[in-house]
């Protein structure tokens, strides 16, 4: 079972640069760390991504989530996201940019 990601963890875009998700709930913590719902990853930005020049769109900001949602483990009703999260970017050319988790920050509470 993979990690549940906190405020703590760390995600980049593909371009090595880091994504910045802001919690937006406090309810359940990780070694005090808010842990992150779906919603905070789709909210999240990317704003030093370096993908710039002619005919290139920096990746900006999430656009989807592809995989790492709990089946199991909810905060008020909404998913918590897992070390497996990856998705798209807004960055162009296409085909679509990913992103990914780098480290999920914590050890201690894993789930489906």
């Amino acid at each position: 079972m993979p990690e549940v990601l906190t405020a703590a963890s760390t995600l980049q875009c593909a371009h090595r640069s880091p994504l910045v998700v802001v919690p937006s709930q406090s309810a359940l913590t990780v070694d005090g760390q808010p842990v992150l719902l779906v919603a905070d990853l789709l909210a999240a930005t990317v704003p030093a991504c370096p993908n710039v020049g002619t005919g290139l769109t920096p990746c900006g900001k999430v656009t989807a989530l592809t995989a790492g949602t709990s089946t199991l483990l909810l905060v008020h009703g909404a998913p918590v996201a897992l070390a497996t999260a990856r998705g798209t970017t807004a960055a162009f050319p296409v085909p679509p940019v990913g992103w990914q988790v780098v480290s999920a920050g914590q050890n201690r509470l894993i789930a489906d």
